[in-house]
């Protein structure tokens, strides 16, 4: 009987330590499992917070070269604006006195046709206070850089010429500048007022010979006449 008792005690402890052994294999597997799933949540939310910032960094990174690029266009535009303006205001400095210089060409045009009438202008005292003021005049459209156009002798052009009238002469070749009518003047590069010439052409030989055919036989006519009173 006490054998009998002790196998079952035995038996009965054994079976304890086994339950026992399976309940803490139980524990650490389920102690295991929740870690294992954790980790890999972690992960998961590392991976798309680095993707959502590598994300955002792109994003940042365009909307500073747009800017940049708009930086420097506003920057290119007023850069344009400005020489412009200081362009404008250049011109304005050097161009400013364009009307008052052109209402003086008509007192040099005034002077010279008197000073044209010079062997009658002698016979007066004027004569030397018209070549000061007309000197005068001049020095003062130098001064203003109003120069006078150089015509004569020159190619027609109908850049800085206004041609008057056409004039059959050997002095000059056909096309050429041959005769004044009035100056031209140029201020600084600009043109003030075009030079009104005259521009040669060729002569006509057989109108020549019939003028001078014409003019002997009046010549001859006036000597028949004479001879006859």
């Amino acid at each position: 009987m006490e054998n009998k008792k002790l196998d079952q005690t035995t038996t009965t402890s054994k079976a304890a330590n086994t339950d026992e052994k399976e309940e803490a294999l139980d524990q650490e597997l389920s102690n295991e499992e929740p870690n294992t799933l954790g980790e890999s949540e972690e992960n998961k939310v590392e991976n798309l917070d680095q993707e959502n910032n590598s994300h955002r960094d792109e994003v940042i990174r365009e909307e500073n070269e747009s800017l940049k690029n708009k930086l420097l266009r506003a920057l290119a535009d007023n850069e344009n604006v400005r020489k412009q303006a200081e362009k404008i205001r250049l011109e304005g400095l050097k161009y400013g006195v364009q009307p008052l210089a052109r209402e003086l060409l008509n007192v040099v045009d005034n002077f010279e046709r008197a000073l044209e009438n010079e062997e009658e202008l002698k016979k007066e005292p004027l004569l030397e206070g018209f070549l000061l003021i007309n000197k005068e005049v001049l020095s003062i459209l130098e001064k203003f850089k109003i120069n006078k156009i150089n015509a004569i002798g020159q190619t027609f052009d109908a850049n800085f010429h206004q041609a008057m009238f056409e004039k059959p002469t050997d002095d000059y070749k056909p096309g050429i500048v041959c005769e004044i009518v009035q100056d031209g003047y140029l201020f600084h590069d600009r043109l003030l007022r075009p030079a009104l010439v005259g521009v040669a052409k060729e002569t006509q030989p057989e109108s020549n010979e019939k003028t001078s055919k014409d003019t002997d036989k009046e010549e001859k006519n006036t000597q028949l006449e004479n001879t006859s009173e």
